[in-house]
């Protein structure tokens, strides 16, 4: 034991550092059950007693820690205030959360008042921080004591008027023992820098034979083990393989929480390696190891030479590890390598000349992607640790939480099936629901998964913070900024676009520092993109490591990206727009959620996103709905607030989804009619979108009426671009209706105003309609003419929807041509653009059209698996004319086959269908069909 007289930074060491062995740092812990004591305050009446033993025993303590005249009164304030938890009738699910960290701040101090009355410190022994924190901790349990008692009193009515300021004074509360809580990790980096000068010194100066050291210890086998079977097998193979020849250097890495020490004890306690190596099997804890001195002296304890009369040279060592073949793990070994230059090149020294031996297998585990050099690692070697497969996760919940159910099925999804993670929630779902977990989860995220503030393998925040705290990332302060950036982009940073964010982060050098993040583990690249883990974000999002000027470069470079129209950009600018589409909903979502000041840039910004992003075949309406709450909300964005319900009408009517399209387009159609857009361009574009969803709803009548209304709207106000999707509209009606002459007039027209208003996908589109009525008119060159055209066009505005929809009239038209290898070719085209696109209508049409061209090539199976295809993907659709004509090509195929009674029910099917959408034409094909059957089924009989 240190004498009195023993220098403050010793007297420190001997406080603050870490026991030895495999235990690991964090508060003394009083409580003798590890469930009830992590599961402090989460309504457990076992942790509430285990709380009060404690406090009993701090406050006996405090007695003898007059010098630090703070923890007496801190100890009665805690007991008085957890004592009135039960008093406290009102607001008691939300007093519970502040409960939650009085108790752990109460662990704190049990903490600080056993190793102040132990070692006889003073006040000023103590770090500044740390005693400034003791001070606010005093202040603040007088203000919970107060509130807690208001809220005892609060009665009837008044609990509702004073309600708000209640809940404000609770968030309060909450936020300041947050606060208080942070000192443990301040009071751990203190340890740990002391316990480096410390440990440095006893190898230099110390008479290490006066050391005391347990004898060493088997390891000991995981009690949780899912998930890592395949990495084990891996890790096992190849030490049994280089076991004559070259015993194996196996480095096990990866982030924080992975599972690595995990891992590793797996391999010690692996049956096959006990029989091999027996008592052999060592293990090393590094994490409070910061030089090769103090690695020499952890090794030394391991293998059981450091007694009377020996010491930790390397000539003892390795005389000990040559003795017989062994097994050595060195755990958390960033701890001593991560460190500056000098030191890291010895602890790589030490750590090759234990690689050297030829009797000893050598296991690591690190934090990072990066092995040490020095060391010839065994080849393959093994890839980082990633996250747990869904099944591996659900076990380990179900192991320690005992039940598993729809809010555990999000959670764990919710943290991405981190182990550390996974394990955490677990825990706390014994003894809070697991319903209550998720909610707590949305609010808080990482600073949820926590069983103890001060300890890597009880706190995922703390876990991280290690990572971030690490030496090469304090090497590069801007890497933390960086991470900061990331935070915000759920997509990461793509290869490709680096440049582009070197220029947006003109003061980051953003290649340089992704490296570093990677050798940290903070960022993965998966593909082509920098990304970091969903959990990290969170963190970086809760911690506001992004800069206020970063964050607004970003805005402004994804809002100028957003309002760009995806049919007037240049090809540089439309791949850029695919590479970030992601990372631009997150953003503009985002926004959607703060005080960003030009809300019409940003409501015009996701209407202009929308059209690109319907264009690509991305048809989620998130971003949509949440820019019609945020206008809803201002009551300046009326227009918007039309224009934003017209393109969510657009998004269920490209799903497919007429009955919701009709829904959203008749809203918008009623705020105009009420305001003052009533009359105007905005009103008759809207009318013109409903008469096209009547259209599609095969309601005729209705259509005709309401264009020609959109018609009369556009001609009074002379908008040319309106009176073209008019005409355009009046041609896709007269189409379905079979009045081609008709149809083909009012294309020609719409393409006069189109022209006119230099709208060239539009042009496009129309080019498209013309072709289908050339073909129906039987004037197949001019139909392939301009499906070209139109195919052409789309290309250029990289439509890829509509790019299908000219491949599945070209193809069409060269199967009326008789071209049908050329007409495959087209339709199959047509058919992955629009699985690209995933638009179920257009592909059931593609499917169709292929089961025609199967028949005239006499490929009967491919014709009946097409038709079942589009019969299934218009069902899906809800097309009733699709599903007619589908049915009608099963049931030609049936015919051709011979099946006629499968080939009559088929027709049956397809009359109805076409009945129900009165289709005139196809209903008397059908009816041909059904009267040459049965007499050919008479004349069989």
């Amino acid at each position: 034991m240190q004498s009195k007289s023993s220098t403050l930074k010793e007297t420190f060491r001997r406080v603050f550092s870490p026991p030895s062995g495999n235990k690991q740092p964090g508060p003394v812990n009083l409580n003798s059950d590890p469930d009830s004591s992590e599961l402090i305050g989460a309504g457990s009446d076992i942790a509430m007693n285990a709380i009060q033993t404690s406090l009993a025993v701090l406050k006996e303590a405090s007695a003898l820690a007059s010098k630090i005249p703070y923890i007496a009164p801190i100890a009665g304030l805690l007991l008085q205030v957890l004592q009135m938890r039960d008093e406290v009738k009102q607001f008691k699910g939300d007093w519970d959360i502040v409960m939650q960290k009085v108790a752990n701040v109460a662990s704190v101090v049990v903490d600080v008042g056993e190793s102040a009355r132990m070692h006889n410190l003073n006040e000023e022994d103590l770090p500044a921080d740390l005693r400034d924190a003791l001070r606010s901790l005093q202040s603040d349990l007088h203000g919970i004591e107060g509130a807690l008692r208001e809220c005892a009193d609060v009665r009837g009515i008044k609990k509702i008027i004073l309600r708000g300021d209640m809940l404000r004074k609770v968030k309060q509360y909450d936020v300041r023992l947050s606060n208080v809580l942070q000192v443990v990790q301040t009071r751990l980096a203190f340890r740990i820098r002391l316990a480096q000068i410390v440990q440095d010194r006893q190898v230099t100066h110390a008479d290490l034979g006066e050391i005391t050291t347990s004898a060493t210890q088997e390891p000991n086998s995981p009690q949780l083990f899912f998930g890592r079977d395949a990495e084990l097998t891996q890790v096992i193979d190849m030490i049994f393989s280089n076991i004559r020849s070259r015993p194996a250097r196996i480095a096990i890495l990866g982030p924080g929480g992975y599972g690595k020490t995990t891992l590793a004890n797996a391999v010690l306690t692996h049956h096959r390696i006990q029989e091999h190596y027996k008592d052999a099997r060592y293990f090393v804890a590094c994490e409070s190891v910061f030089s090769s001195g103090a690695l020499l002296i952890e090794l030394a304890k391991a293998l059981g030479v450091l007694h009377s009369g020996s010491d930790a040279s390397w000539p003892h060592i390795r005389t000990r590890l040559n003795a017989r073949e062994c097994i050595l793990c060195l755990d958390n070994f960033e701890s001593p390598w991560d460190q500056d230059g000098n030191i890291q090149s010895s602890v790589e020294e030490l750590l090759s000349r234990i690689t050297e031996l030829h009797y000893v297998t050598v296991l690591v585990t690190m934090r990072g992607t990066i092995r040490p050099a020095r060391t010839q690692w065994t080849r393959p070697t093994l890839a980082p640790l990633r996250t747990l497969d869904h099944n591996a996760a659900k076990e380990i919940w179900e192991h320690i939480a005992d039940d598993f159910d729809a809010s555990a099925e999000e959670l764990i999804k919710a943290v991405d099936h981190v182990p550390l993670a996974v394990s955490l929630l677990a825990h706390l779902a014994q003894a809070i629901s697991s319903t209550s977990l998720l909610k707590e989860w949305n609010e808080k995220h990482t600073g949820l998964v926590q069983m103890n503030q001060g300890h890597r393998l009880s706190s995922l925040e703390h876990s991280i913070q290690l990572s971030i705290n690490s030496k090469r990332m304090r090497a590069y302060p801007s890497a933390k900024g960086l991470l900061g950036v990331l935070s915000m982009l759920p997509d990461g940073i793509h290869v490709k676009q680096l440049e582009r964010f070197q220029a947006i982060l003109n003061d980051i050098n953003v290649t340089l520092n992704l490296h570093v993040l990677q050798q940290c583990s903070l960022v993965t690249v998966i593909g082509e993109r920098y990304q970091t883990h969903p959990i990290i974000r969170h963190f970086c999002h809760n911690q506001g490591f992004v800069s206020s000027k970063h964050e607004g470069s970003l805005v402004d470079f994804y809002i100028t990206l957003a309002s760009t129209y995806p049919y007037k950009a240049q090809p540089h600018e439309h791949a850029e727009m695919v590479l970030e589409v992601n990372n631009t909903k997150a953003i503009l979502s985002s926004l959607l959620k703060s005080n960003y000041v030009d809300k019409s840039r940003l409501i015009n910004a996701i209407i202009t996103f929308m059209e690109f992003q319907t264009s690509i075949g991305d048809l989620s309406d998130k971003l949509i709905r949440g820019a019609i709450e945020f206008a809803q909300q201002q009551h300046t964005l009326r227009s918007l607030l039309i224009r934003c319900l017209d393109k969510w009408g657009r998004v269920y009517q490209l799903a497919s989804d007429m009955k919701n399209a009709q829904l959203k387009v008749q809203e918008a159609e009623k705020l105009c009619s009420l305001g003052e857009e009533n009359g105007g361009s905005i009103h008759a574009d809207i009318l013109s979108h409903l008469a096209e969803i009547y259209t599609f709803q095969y309601a005729f009548d209705e259509a005709e009426a309401v264009y020609q209304r959109a018609l009369k709207l556009d001609e009074a106000s002379n908008d040319t671009l309106g009176q073209g999707k008019d005409h355009q509209g009046l041609g896709d009606l007269y189409e379905m209706l079979n009045r081609h002459n008709e149809a083909e007039a009012s294309y020609l027209r719409a393409l006069e105003f189109y022209r006119a208003a230099d709208a060239v996908l539009d042009q496009g589109n129309v080019y498209n309609g013309l072709g289908i009525t050339y073909q129906r008119l039987n004037k197949f060159n001019e139909a392939e003419a301009a499906f070209q055209r139109a195919l052409e066009t789309h290309e250029v505005v990289h439509d890829i929807i509509w790019q299908g929809n000219d491949h599945q009239g070209l193809g069409i038209a060269y199967t009326s041509m008789n071209r049908l290898d050329e007409a495959e070719s087209s339709l199959q085209k047509a058919l992955e653009l629009h699985k690209a696109a995933n638009v179920i209508l257009n592909q059931g049409n593609d499917y169709s059209r292929l089961g025609d061209l199967y028949i005239i090539k006499k490929r009967l199976d491919a014709a009946e698996n097409s038709f079942q295809r589009a019969q299934e993907l218009y069902e899906a659709a809800n097309d009733l004319l699709g599903q007619g004509n589908a049915y009608y090509g099963l049931g030609r195929v049936y015919v051709k086959t011979g099946r006629l009674e499968k080939a009559k029910r088929r027709f049956e099917t397809a009359l109805s269908k076409h009945r129900e959408v009165q289709s005139k034409e196809n209903e008397n094909e059908d009816l041909r069909w059904l009267d040459w059957i049965a007499t050919r089924m008479r004349q069989e009989n």
